[in-house]
């Protein structure tokens, strides 16, 4: 994928994509709505981060991919407790995800590339 390709608004995806938190993030929620809580337990079970991630990371990221336009929240009130923020994947969302895989599937593409030539020239 050529820098030309990049869609401005996921520029920072681009700059990130190693990290694996916004894609994570999109994938979940591309799954299923989910509150911010049940989203920090998903992540940090999941093979796809490979360090614990903390709560302030994941709201920071939240906030910005909502400000984006990525994912939509609303509140939500139960019986026992306080009210909950619950996140759904946007449009857009959907678009950035594609795009994530996109940049994934390419980087997967190069580092094979990268160890097929180490294994036969090693």
């Amino acid at each position: 994928m050529k820098d030309d390709q990049v869609n401005p608004a996921f520029s920072y995806i681009a700059a990130n994509i190693d990290k694996m938190l916004v894609p994570t993030l999109l994938f979940f929620l591309y799954r299923k709505p989910s509150h911010g809580y049940e989203l920090i337990q998903k992540i940090n079970a999941s093979p796809f981060c490979e360090v614990e991630v903390d709560q302030a990371t994941i709201y920071r990221n939240l906030r910005r991919m909502e400000e984006d336009g990525l994912v939509v929240s609303k509140w939500q009130t139960g019986q026992a407790g306080p009210a909950r923020r619950s996140y759904e994947l946007s449009t857009e969302g959907e678009a950035a995800l594609r795009y994530c895989v996109d940049l994934i599937s390419h980087k997967v593409k190069v580092l094979q590339a990268f160890l097929e030539e180490y294994k036969n020239r090693g």
